[in-house]
Formats: C-alpha cells, structure tokens, sequence
C-alpha cells in the first residue's frame, strides 16, 4: 500500500483532494451552496467544473434535479424549444408538449456550461428568466416561474468577450454574483498521485509503484483531471500486469513529461548553495534511482535513461569518495 492510498477523503461530493487550494475552493462552496444565487465556474477544460457544478447541487439540498447543458452544442434554431419548452403544435413538428430544460431544473439546478457558447441573439432572453425568475413556452402565453438555481462554467475569459461586444456584459454580471476559480491540474500536482490512486480503483484496481507516482506528477497535463482519467482508463486496458512501474508506463508511452517543471526544477537546483552543481545533482539522481529501486541497477539505469554501466560508475566514484571518511585521520596518515 502507498503513502496516497488511504487520503482519498472527499473535500466535496465527488471531488478529492488534499491541495490548499481544492480545500479553500471547497470551504467558499459550503457557504454558497445553500444560496439561491448564481454561481459562475471559471476553469480550464477538463478541470472538472461540471463535478463542482454537480457538488454545489448536491450541497444546496435542492429537492430538483442536476441539468446539465453544454451551451455549445445547441443549435441556433431550437434555442428556446430547448431551454424554456414548447407547447404542441406551436410549430412545424411540435407533435407533443416539451418541458425544456428550465422546466426540468425547477427546484434543482440548471448548469450551464460553456456560457460563452450561447449565441448574441440569444442572451437576453436569458437575461429576462435571469431578472424576472419567468419563463413561458413556445406557444404559450402562460409565464412559469423558475425555481431554480444557475450555474455557469467556461473555459474563456469572459471579461474580453464582453468588451469586444460578443457576451452582453449585463447578462455577465447577472450569471456571476459567486465567481469561483477551478484550479488546473498544474496548479495541484501534490493531488496527483492522489487521483491516480482513485481513478486506479475505479477500473482494474490497477497499482502503481512510488516511482510511477512521482513520474504522473512531473508529467505534463493539459487536458487536465479529464486527460489524467483517460490516461489512468487506458493503462488499465493495455497494461499487462495489476503493479506498475514507472518503466512500464515510459514504455507504454501515455504521456510525457512537462518541460516547464525541468525548467523551473533547474532553476531551482541552480539557486542552491553548491559549489559543482552538475555533480551533486548527477550523484543525487544515480543514488536515488539506486534506492527506488532497491539497488537494482538495472531498473536505476532505466529510470535514468541511461546505461547500466554509468550506474555502476557513479556508485563506484561515490563510495571512493565517502569509504575514506569513515577511516580514522592516523589510519589516513598512515596510509
């Protein structure tokens, strides 16, 4: 069992993690998750923002359903029939009465992701169910009253969609009263092998080794959790055995490694207090793969990407040089 394994708490429904910034997301969604208030979701994709979504829903207590609606993948033409519903024979194919999604969210919540989707045209008639808490159906005169909550998600920055005049700017500020950022993978890699671990069990209770874990973690992800659970979803299917090991997965080749991280891991070896920089890293590194992998060198090398050989070299330079300060200084003298 991994140091990971049993820390898969969760900090909201369905959502883990043990990163500061996941913990104070989830303290502000406690406090507004009981508000009738909109709630506007800003995050890259994949980040899970329908999860939160599903979260605050489940939070509120609301006694209606979850809707989910990708604003995206409406067409133009079914707009209205889709969200606020149509009465029969209201237009050409209307054989039956249709409750759109407003109607179905009433007492739930409505979730709108990719708000910035939604068509100029269409926004304020959005606006108006946003400011009146009305609606009515295609052909009908009846006006609804809508009892549930909003909740909106994008990956775009809305603030520049409205000032080049393609998101109405009071439609902007109706959806957003509780803005709350979501976190990208890279903002809280500490979670990964955490979430490697979840997403693990989920399928062919797959496990992985320490090494594989740090190896998830300095690999880059920008399709964010989406792409980590796919990726997770595919080693289950291709992996040949239930443990792997971080040569498994190089050799599986199902991503690779953030160039970012390397950078700033550099910048950071080079700002430490060495007088041979280069050495002292060379000599860390060997030495660390060599006890990751309980002093088989052949796994070291793998790890490393080199050959068996430089292994066997270092650790040889290596203990040249620490075997004489275990000798006393007359055994030293006399030597």
């Amino acid at each position: 069992m991994n140091k990971y394994e049993n820390k898969a708490q969760p900090v909201l429904p369905g959502i883990i993690g043990n990163n500061p910034t996941i913990h104070k997301l989830a303290s502000q969604i406690q406090k507004i998750a009981k508000s009738d208030r909109p709630v506007f979701l800003k995050g890259a994709t994949g980040t899970g923002k329908e999860l939160f979504a599903n979260a605050i829903h489940q939070l509120s207590q609301r006694l209606g359903q979850f809707v989910a609606v990708n604003c995206s993948a409406i067409p133009e033409n079914l707009f209205e029939s889709l969200l606020f519903g149509h009465e029969k024979g209201a237009f050409t194919g209307a054989d039956r009465r249709h409750h759109g999604f407003f109607a179905q969210a009433n007492n739930g919540t409505l979730f709108l992701d990719e708000v910035a989707e939604l068509p100029l045209i269409h926004q304020p008639k959005l606006l108006r169910v946003l400011e009146t808490r009305r609606f009515s159906r295609i052909g009908s005169n009846e006006e609804i009253e809508f009892t549930g909550r909003i909740v909106s998600a994008t990956h775009v920055d809305m603030s520049q969609l409205v000032e080049d005049k393609l998101f109405r700017e009071d439609l902007f500020y109706r959806l957003n009263l509780f803005e709350l950022d979501i976190p990208s993978l890279e903002e809280r890699r500490d979670d990964i092998p955490l979430l490697v671990n979840y997403f693990a069990k989920k399928e062919r209770n797959i496990t992985f080794s320490p090494c594989a874990l740090e190896f998830f973690k300095y690999a880059s992800w920008p399709g964010n959790i989406r792409q980590l659970k796919n990726t997770i979803d595919k080693l289950s299917v291709l992996a040949e055995n239930d443990y792997l090991s971080a040569h498994c997965i190089q050799e599986l080749a199902v991503c690779e490694p953030d160039e970012t991280i390397i950078s700033k891991l550099a910048r950071e070896i080079i700002a430490m207090p060495l007088s041979n920089k280069l050495k002292a890293i060379h000599d860390a590194l060997v030495e660390e793969a060599v006890s990751i992998t309980e002093g088989n060198k052949t796994q070291a090398a793998r790890l490393l990407g080199v050959h068996r050989k430089v292994i066997e070299r270092k650790l040889q330079q290596i203990r040249l040089k620490i075997i004489p300060n275990h000798f006393p200084q007359t055994d030293r003298k006399q030597g």
